[in-house]
């Protein structure tokens, strides 16, 4: 009896089901477990080069601000970038490179003033002070400094939606800023149909700051000489920081600068600064040190003066020391002098430039010195000088009313007068000299022969 061919047919058909039931085991996550978020990251932020050992400020600089500006980026909570966060990050950078050149270690003359106008410029980098966030509002206190439009281009502007000062400089900046890309004729000449604009029709008047608001309302407007919004932007556009990059190496040119054309070129800047954009003065406004810099104290008042605008000298040391204070952290006086000697000097050059001193003969050594040369007239004595044939009688007339003239003549080089000559009343006028004033006269001589054509003189 055979087995039953169930259990063979149950065991044949039970045994292909096992792999039927259990999947083929299929071991592929590997490749995606090895892409962890490490590997991501590095390839965000990449490392960046490190300063080589001798590599300058500047270098120094940039590679802690980018450094800097990565990590804020690698940062999830981080917001969108704002021009506070940029300042933030460049004084950032700044104070480190700042201890890793000149750290705490005795620093020449020279390193003293390279780390004070460094200090100005990574400031001016920082502030931007050519925006025109720096130009304050109309209804600002009334004793700071601000623009007002020119009673005649009120309404000029009203036409083109314009009724502040600060929206008018806005407008012509961003018209200066479209006259870049304006379309040129076949000759290569700008477009006759430009989009200036107005902008050189609308003016304003800067008014100084003042100790109240009693005093700012007193202020003779129509003296003071109106500027068109156009050349305000125009100064600010060409702001003699707007494109730099090395603050150090322009802290380095103005301490070494000799350049004439370039000293030509600062003085140029500050002058159009006191004349055009006086807004850039301000105690607020880091532009200030720049041109006190390059100008004088007086110079400045001079051009404010020439402008119609009446500011003193206290004025502006008030409004230098209190940027300096604010902007820099310069307290006291120690803390300015590196500034003070820096802006005495390059003065010095700016003003040789424009006004070069005059050149001084040559002086040649061991030259003998010449004696006064006779000028052919015999020396003053007692006697007076020759006169006029006319002048006889006028001067014997003092003495003698109506007696003739008699020649005199000389014995041995002196001067002989007859006997009997003098004045007619036979006394000697003395000038109490010890000689007698008629002896600087004509005295006619006695009567005798020769003397007249009726008794002639015998000659032997």
């Amino acid at each position: 009896m055979s087995p039953p061919p169930v259990a063979e047919d149950a065991g044949a058909t039970a045994s292909p089901s096992p792999p039927q039931v259990q999947p083929p085991p299929q071991v592929q996550p590997p490749p995606q477990v090895q892409q962890p978020s490490p590997p991501q990251v590095q390839q965000l932020s990449p490392p960046l080069p490190t300063p080589t050992q001798g590599a300058s400020f500047d270098d120094i600089f940039h590679h802690r601000f980018m450094d800097i500006i990565q990590k804020w980026k690698d940062d999830p909570r981080s917001h969108q970038l704002t021009s506070r966060d940029r300042k933030e990050f460049i004084d950032s950078a700044y104070r480190y490179t700042d201890r890793e050149i000149f750290g705490d270690r005795a620093l020449t003359d020279q390193e003293i003033k390279l780390r004070a106008l460094t200090k100005v410029f990574y400031k001016v980098l920082s502030d931007e002070p050519w925006s025109e966030d720096w130009i304050r509002p109309h209804d600002v206190e009334r004793k700071l400094s601000r623009f007002e439009l020119h009673k005649d281009s009120v309404k000029l502007a009203a036409e083109h939606g314009i009724y502040t000062p600060k929206e008018a400089i806005i407008a012509a900046r961003r018209a200066l800023r479209d006259q870049q890309n304006v379309t040129r004729d076949k000759d290569g000449n700008p477009d006759k149909n430009n989009l200036r604009g107005p902008w050189d029709d609308i003016e304003v008047i800067y008014i100084p700051g003042t100790v109240s608001s009693t005093a700012t309302n007193k202020i003779d407007r129509d003296a003071i000489y109106p500027v068109s919004v156009s050349s305000i932007a125009n100064i600010m556009h060409n702001h003699i920081c707007r494109d730099m990059t090395r603050p150090f190496a322009m802290a380095q040119k103005f301490v070494t600068v000799t350049d004439t054309a370039e000293l030509v070129r600062m003085r140029q800047f500050a002058c159009d600064v006191c004349d055009f954009a006086p807004h850039l003065l301000d105690n607020d406004n880091i532009s200030l040190l720049v041109v006190l810099l390059i100008l004088t104290r007086s110079e400045i008042c001079r051009r404010f003066e020439n402008n119609g605008i009446r500011i003193e000298g206290s004025t502006v040391s008030h409004r230098r020391a209190e940027c300096m204070k604010q902007k820099l952290g310069w307290r006291n006086p120690d803390d300015r002098k590196p500034f003070d000697t820096v802006a005495q000097e390059l003065q010095n050059r700016v003003k040789n430039a424009f006004f070069p001193p005059p050149r001084l003969q040559p002086i040649r050594a061991n030259k003998p010195k010449l004696g006064r040369k006779s000028s052919g007239t015999p020396p003053i004595g007692f006697f007076a000088p020759p006169q006029p044939r006319g002048t006889y009688q006028a001067t014997y007339a003092a003495f003698a009313s109506d007696a003739p003239i008699a020649p005199a003549y000389t014995t041995g080089g002196q001067l002989t007068i007859p006997n009997g000559a003098g004045p007619s009343n036979g006394q000697s006028s003395s000038n109490g000299a010890g000689f007698s004033r008629a002896a600087n006269v004509l005295s006619p001589p006695k009567a005798g022969p020769g003397s007249s054509a009726a008794e002639p003189m015998d000659i032997d």
